[in-house]
């Protein structure tokens, strides 16, 4: 393992570690088609995509739907993950 890859490692424990539990948020943007969309959380925006859902909830993703997930680390950063409908 590389000194990069340990400090990439590290960083991604620890801003996993801040932000842990399920957070409340809103969807700010669904694109149906494409199956992904934004989450606005107090100051912070999540992206996520359908798949993070249950299959039961996808027909209930729309702009401005209160819902509760978690934050994963994505491949580009933090992303929200077990989304459910609020």
């Amino acid at each position: 393992m590389s000194i990069k890859s340990i400090i990439q490692s590290l960083k991604r424990m620890f801003s996993c570690g801040r932000r842990s539990g399920r957070q409340v948020g809103t969807i700010k943007f669904f694109d149906r088609k494409k199956r992904f969309g934004f989450i606005v959380s107090g100051q912070h925006e999540f992206f996520f995509h359908a798949a993070a859902t249950n299959p039961l909830d996808f027909k209930g993703l729309k702009d401005g739907v209160p819902v509760t997930f978690e934050v994963v680390q994505g491949k580009k950063g933090p992303q929200a993950d077990h989304i459910e409908l609020s």
